[in-house]
C-alpha cells in the first residue's frame, strides 16, 4: 500500500493526528479508540478543483487548514497540526465561549469568528503576525484579550467588538484608525459609561485608551511622551531607561 492510498484526520475526542486508509468510510482513533467517519467534499478554486476536505466529525479540514467548525462545543482547543484558519470558519457560532488557537497557528483569515456573540475567551497563537479584517468583529462578549508579542499588525474592524480593555505583548504592535470607508481596528470609549475600550495595558501599566488610540502603536505613544517605547519606563540621568535598561533613542 502506498502512501498516497492515506489520508489525514483528526480525532474528535483526543484531537490525535491520524492516518486512515482513504478507500475506508470510517476509521478507529489508535490513540483513545474513537470510531470516526471520514468525510470528503470536493471544492473548486480559482477553477482548479481543490483538496479534499477531510474530518472527524467537527474539525473540516484541508490538510493543515481549519476550514470550518462544525462541532457544538463551548469550549474548543483547536488540533496542534493546525497552521492557518480559514475565513469564516467560526462566523456565527452562537454556542462556542472559549477557543484555544495553537502555537502552530501561523494565520488568521478574515472574520474567522466573526459574529461569535457568547465568545469570552480567547488565547491567541504566539506565531500569529497579523489580526486580520474583522477577525472578532461582532463578538459582543470578548471583553479582554491579550495580543501576543508576534503580532505586528491589527487590521481594520478586527476588533471592533465588545472589548473593554486589551494587552499589548509589544509595544510596536499597530492598529487601524477609522476612514471614511472602513472602521478602526477596535472601538474606543470616549466618554464615561460609553462602548468601547477603556483601558491598554503594556508591561503592567494601564493607559487611557482614547488618549493613546491616535498614535497608532504603543510605541509612538510612549515616544511621544519622553518615555521608553518598549516599556513605558523613565529615563535617568544618563539616558538608560529604569525599567528595561534601553538606551534612549537619539
Amino acid at each position: 500500500m502506498e502512501m498516497n492510498d492515506f489520508i489525514q484526520i483528526v480525532c474528535p475526542k483526543c484531537k490525535a493526528l491520524l492516518f486512515a486508509e482513504e478507500r475506508l468510510d470510517f476509521w478507529y482513533c489508535g490513540h483513545c479508540g474513537e470510531k470516526i467517519e471520514i468525510i470528503k467534499e470536493e471544492e473548486k478554486k480559482s477553477e482548479e478543483k481543490a483538496a479534499s476536505v477531510l474530518t472527524g466529525d467537527i474539525f473540516l479540514c484541508n490538510k493543515d487548514i481549519l476550514v470550518k467548525y462544525a462541532g457544538h462545543d463551548e469550549d474548543v482547543d483547536i488540533p496542534e497540526n493546525i497552521t492557518k484558519i480559514d475565513s469564516g470558519a467560526f462566523k456565527g457560532n452562537t454556542e462556542i465561549k472559549t477557543v484555544h488557537i495553537p502555537d502552530s497557528v501561523m494565520e488568521i483569515s478574515a472574520s474567522a469568528f466573526e459574529n461569535c456573540t457568547e465568545l469570552v475567551s480567547v488565547c491567541l497563537s504566539n506565531q500569529l503576525k497579523t489580526i486580520d479584517y474583522k477577525t472578532f468583529s461582532g463578538c459582543s462578549n470578548l471583553k479582554s484579550i491579550t495580543v501576543p508579542a508576534s503580532v505586528e499588525a491589527i487590521l481594520h474592524g478586527a476588533m471592533c467588538c465588545g472589548l473593554d480593555e486589551i494587552v499589548f505583548e509589544n509595544s510596536e504592535t499597530t492598529w487601524e484608525l477609522e476612514t471614511e470607508y472602513a472602521d478602526p481596528s477596535f472601538d474606543v470609549c470616549r466618554k464615561a459609561g460609553g462602548e468601547g475600550v477603556k483601558k491598554i495595558y503594556l508591561k503592567g501599566s494601564a493607559y487611557e485608551a482614547s488618549e493613546v488610540y491616535r498614535s497608532k502603536s504603543m510605541a509612538t505613544y510612549l515616544k511621544n511622551k519622553g518615555l521608553c517605547p518598549k516599556c513605558g519606563g523613565k529615563y535617568g540621568m544618563f539616558g538608560k531607561c529604569k525599567g528595561c535598561g534601553s538606551k534612549k533613542e537619539q
